[in-house]
């Protein structure tokens, strides 16, 4: 009998989304998105618009100083709002959370983890974590 030389072909599976245990909040998980080349873009650009309008502002006055500093809050908050899919085992305020819920009323060393997996996940440049 002769044996075939060709592979069984088997398609190649790509999930969108990873599923992250918390390392801050036992018992939490969170589902992060898996970029495309084009979500990529598109988040690179919403990030670049938020930190030019807030970058230069760090040098300056104290209100200024904090201007810029609400920048980096605003850009945290665009990784967790496009990044972040699902959250599961966590509550807030008697209801399951959810990515807006984190954002508003949740934890914020849970919400701050959520930022950095996003940018971890989408394998932004050491600049763009500068920003975060």
């Amino acid at each position: 009998m002769m044996k075939s030389l060709s592979r069984l072909h088997r398609p190649v599976r790509f999930e969108s989304l990873r599923w992250v245990d918390s390392e801050t909040m036992a018992g939490v998980r969170f589902a992060v998105r898996r970029p495309s080349l084009g979500q990529r873009i598109e988040l690179t650009r919403r990030v670049h618009e938020l930190t030019l309008r807030h970058e230069f502002l760090k040098a300056g006055s104290e209100a200024e100083k904090l201007e810029g500093a609400l920048g980096e809050l605003m850009v945290q908050q665009l990784y967790i709002e496009w990044g972040l899919k699902a959250i599961e085992g966590l509550e807030i305020d008697g209801e399951p959370a959810t990515p807006a819920a984190l954002i508003d009323r949740g934890p914020e060393e849970l919400a701050v983890e959520v930022a950095f997996c996003v940018v971890r996940e989408c394998g932004l440049t050491e600049d763009d974590r500068k920003n975060f």
